[in-house]
């Protein structure tokens, strides 16, 4: 069976308060289709900060975040240490524990991997590639997630002639275990790489 793509731009995302209601995320992508904030089974997003203050709690989610704009902010999970981020580096934690995000002297911006511990086992990785060069993922999940942060990206699946094009802001989305390769375009390219296992 052939995977199912989806190319996502940023007009089709949503921007939606945040659970806590203390600011707004923009979602990219729900599963399934239309699912809340408490019935998710995963979730993309991406949060703008302007002030220091609490996350939103979800219990029985791993969250893997990466902050990609900003001075590197501080986390503290409440009687389970702290933690501060690198830019672009991802950071995984479980979506009960009680969070303070602690900016750095600037506003900043993450981009967020929820996902259901009991239903899918995520992962994330972030390739900087070089003009004209490509990396092949052989990703062992359902779901393969890539966004692009910087450059033009041709991406291959499963070995076909037929490439699509990830510009800044954009995310595709591929349902089924296939190969993928990615090709930095004309200029250096940074892209977001996800994984949903199933469990």
């Amino acid at each position: 069976m052939s995977p199912s793509i989806r190319h996502l731009r940023p007009s089709d995302y949503r921007v939606m308060p945040w659970k806590n209601g203390l600011g707004t995320t923009t979602e990219i992508a729900v599963h399934p289709p239309g699912a809340g904030l408490e019935d998710f089974a995963w979730r993309l997003s991406i949060a703008d900060l302007a002030a220091s203050g609490p996350f939103s709690t979800f219990p029985g989610i791993e969250r893997i975040l990466l902050q990609t704009e900003g001075e590197p902010m501080e986390l503290e999970h409440a009687g389970r240490g702290r933690r501060r981020l690198a830019l672009l580096s991802p950071y995984r934690f479980d979506g009960a524990w009680p969070t303070h995000g602690e900016l750095g002297g600037t506003p900043a911006r993450d981009f967020n991997i929820m996902a259901r511990r009991a239903l899918f086992r995520p992962s994330a990785a972030v390739h900087s590639l070089g003009r004209g060069s490509s990396v092949r993922l052989c990703l062992a999940a359902e779901t393969q997630i890539l966004h692009a942060f910087r450059g033009r990206i041709a991406i291959r699946v499963g070995g076909s002639d037929t490439a699509a094009e990830l510009l800044p802001a954009e995310t595709l989305i591929v349902d089924g275990q296939t190969e993928l390769d990615v090709t930095a375009d004309v200029e250096e390219a940074v892209v977001l790489v996800a994984a949903l296992a199933g469990v």
